[in-house]
């Protein structure tokens, strides 16, 4: 089981900083010792950064809630006037990283994804071995690297203390595609947070503002407008539309979040002859409302890299779920457990939802078995202890 935070900087003080007194000192020094971490990403806040950012947001959000604990945040893509906003290419993010890095001169170096976002770290821990320098991998490799790139992140990937994913299946894929070799890895889970109660008003505003029926069935997808591989799951969501609408002529389908992929999506709605019933909503100030008022959330990538926290959303508010078996989806969904698993095709993706909506006794099944899911497996101040233990403890 892993220690809380406040009982991880305990032993880290005790066993390590000051092994030889008293308890009392040791918590008594709790109220001076700082732990200063840099968390180097390219997305963060206020950029389109979708999972990552969301995933880094809430994780720092935790950090903050520990006490000793300093953040700063380097970040390529984004809006945040209180931390490190770099403009420019990719080696120019590397250089200018390790260079604020000898400024703010951290205790842990946080790097996310890509190389250069590693690449400046690693520099820096090089002249500064007593730093700890700890790498998340977010998203599912598609290529494998050329022999000089798979040389070069082994080589910065070598410096690393710990590697994380945000998924078992996650590692996999990298060992798998990439070729690459990790000396110490863990898993931390993105988290939930329990949502706003949504207020008839808001629900009446959404039914009223995008032209819904009252008795309409509704399915959501989260999302899926942002990259190639999701606008593809959502073309089979549209394609089945066009199969329910012979049984279900009030069914829609509604496709929040504005994407590069959103305007081929419309097109291909129109060309499946299905655009009236699907519903573009672009971004939304609040997605906990359509999640509120559908009947089934459906999410239906080819690629998939950690569990979405889309999925984990959905699951929190008690909602039957149909998704693809991809990435690390069935980490979070076991099939006919608190969810069902598709293969990513139209045909048996109407099937199954037809057979979960003649079934209402267990989808609701689904939903409530989801909810435990989460409240017992996906929890953010679980991430952020594991991370700090691999900080304090190593």
């Amino acid at each position: 089981m892993w220690c809380t935070s406040t009982e991880c900087l305990k032993l880290y003080l005790k066993n390590i900083l000051i092994p030889n007194i008293e308890m009392q000192k040791v918590e008594k020094q709790l109220n001076v010792i700082t732990m200063k971490i840099a968390l180097v990403t390219n997305y963060w806040i206020n950029s389109d950064g979708g999972g990552v950012k969301t995933y880094l947001a809430n994780l720092v959000d935790e950090f903050k809630k520990t006490n000793n604990i300093h953040i700063d945040i380097i970040f390529r893509e984004g809006k945040d006037n209180e931390n490190y906003h770099v403009s420019g290419n990719r080696l120019f993010f590397s250089a200018k990283s390790f260079y604020i890095l000898r400024r703010i001169k951290p205790d842990v170096i946080y790097s996310q994804g890509t190389w250069y976002c590693l690449f400046g770290s690693v520099l820096y821990r090089i002249l500064h071995t007593n730093t700890k320098l700890i790498h998340t991998f977010h998203t599912e490799p598609s290529n494998k690297l050329s022999f000089f790139g798979k040389v070069f992140l082994q080589l910065l990937l070598n410096r690393c203390d710990c590697i994380t994913f945000v998924s078992k299946n996650l590692k996999e894929k990298n060992e798998k595609i990439l070729g690459l070799k990790f000396k110490k890895t863990e898993v931390t889970y993105a988290g939930i947070n329990i949502p706003k109660e949504i207020t008839g008003a808001e629900i009446h505003y959404f039914y009223r503002h995008f032209n819904i029926k009252e008795d309409s069935i509704i399915l959501l997808a989260h999302g899926l407008t942002s990259f190639k591989y999701k606008a593809e799951g959502a073309k089979l969501l549209i394609k089945s539309i066009k199969i329910l609408k012979n049984n279900y002529p009030n069914i829609v389908l509604i496709l929040t979040k504005e994407g590069p992929f959103s305007n081929q999506l419309k097109n291909f709605s129109i060309s499946e002859g299905v655009y009236e019933s699907v519903i573009f909503t672009g971004n939304l100030e609040n997605p906990n409302i359509p999640l509120k008022i559908c009947n089934l959330y459906t999410h239906t990538p080819l690629i998939e890299g950690g569990v979405s926290l889309s999925i984990l959303e959905a699951m929190a508010m008690g909602k039957p779920i149909l998704a693809t078996s991809v990435g690390g989806i069935p980490e979070a969904i076991e099939n006919g457990v608190n969810g069902l698993l598709v293969q990513p095709d139209p045909d048996v993706i109407a099937q199954k939802i037809i057979y979960l909506l003649e079934n209402d006794e267990f989808a609701f099944k689904l939903g409530q078995n989801a909810q435990k899911t989460v409240k017992e497996k996906f929890d953010w101040r679980t991430s952020a202890d594991i991370f700090l233990e691999l900080c304090l403890l190593g």
